[in-house]
């Protein structure tokens, strides 16, 4: 999942209080994310309209601060579950657009080219709906926040209960050629391209997915856990949705698989020395810059885990079992052979 913070892949709900409410939820998750649930993705601009509104009220000389509190307020449940994993408010939203004005108001037109996208990436997420052994596709909420983090899944509560949706954070996705640099004085720190919103749609639905095959979202959750994970752990996982991506829809996130791709046996040499390390304690492999390494793209162990993930599926006889291990493995002691068999065959 895209982040510029480390952990922005945990499906978590509004409120999750002691263990009894988390099995409660992992059973309300089986329930939506079986075969059917949903008739399909649908796709949510509303946010970006309500921001809209918010830069209007700047325009005509409101307070930043209380125009992204309008914002805040009557922005979507889906917004509010983003916000609270996150700790986005109106006046740090409003920070970031006193930062780069220009960009942020160029943020509401992503709707117009995302509905021209709309029809690749539905016929994306059928094919890799296809492809899981068990779940189907959910809304898709863009919004805007504050710079922290790009696409996640969460569940939100709704009159019909709790449910699972994608909200994604355009202003960490929305670089193009013409975006004003000047505005980022100290380089993008990892935020993507507006070309690379498609590829994030499908990503997130793969997690999505992946919580079905998982059996639920405590099993899910546990890799995060420093206790039951590691970063081998989120490395696959991480890995095998970019790899699952590509095979439903031909997309990477930017260039980053290339420099993993050319850089293979560096990058495998020394993720061994961290993979059994607690998960996200070591920087710079699934959110920003490592420090040793500022030549490396950001969030490469996304990268490095794909080699992992596709290495297990080429290399298998049996092709559907071996992308149900895509979907459904998530235990460290599950996917450590993964990672030895792609480790040997660099070795050989």
């Amino acid at each position: 999942m895209l982040s510029t913070k480390s952990c922005r892949s945990r499906i978590r709900s509004k409120s999750i209080l002691g263990n009894t409410l988390c099995r409660f939820l992992s059973l309300i998750v089986a329930i939506f994310l079986s075969k059917g649930a949903f008739s399909g993705p649908e796709f949510h601009y509303e946010d970006l309209r309500l921001f809209d509104q918010a830069l209007q009220g700047i325009a005509a000389g409101a307070d930043p601060v209380e125009s992204m509190e309008s914002y805040v307020t009557d922005a979507s449940l889906a917004f509010k579950g983003f916000a609270e994993r996150y700790e986005v408010t109106a006046e740090s939203i409003a920070t970031q657009y006193a930062r780069r004005p220009v960009y942020y108001g160029d943020l509401p037109k992503i709707e117009d080219w995302l509905r021209i996208r709309e029809p690749e990436i539905m016929d994306a997420l059928d094919r890799l709906v296809e492809l899981a052994p068990s779940g189907d596709a959910v809304p898709v909420y863009f919004l805007v926040a504050d710079q922290k983090a790009g696409g996640t899944p969460i569940l939100i509560e709704t009159e019909d209960g709790i449910k699972p949706v994608i909200a994604i954070a355009v202003d960490a996705i929305a670089l193009t050629s013409e975006t004003d640099m000047s505005e980022f004085p100290n380089g993008t720190g990892g935020r993507a391209y507006r070309a690379d919103l498609p590829q994030v749609v499908v990503h997130e639905t793969a997690h999505v997915l992946q919580v079905s095959a998982q059996g639920g979202i405590d099993n899910y959750r546990s890799i995060y856990n420093p206790e039951t994970g590691n970063m081998l752990a989120i490395a696959v996982r991480e890995g095998c949705a970019e790899y699952l991506t590509l095979s439903a829809s031909g997309w990477h996130l930017g260039a980053r698989h290339l420099y993993a791709a050319a850089h293979e046996k560096e990058l495998w040499e020394a993720f061994k020395l961290v993979m059994d390390e607690p998960p996200f304690s070591v920087p710079g492999w699934f959110g920003g810059d490592h420090p040793e390494h500022p030549e490396w793209p950001s969030q490469i162990g996304y990268s490095l885990g794909e080699q992992i993930c596709k290495y297990h599926y080429e290399n298998a006889t049996d092709k559907s079992g071996a992308i149900e291990d895509l979907f459904s493995l998530y235990a460290p002691e599950d996917v450590k052979p993964m990672a030895a068999a792609y480790g040997q065959a660099l070795d050989d």
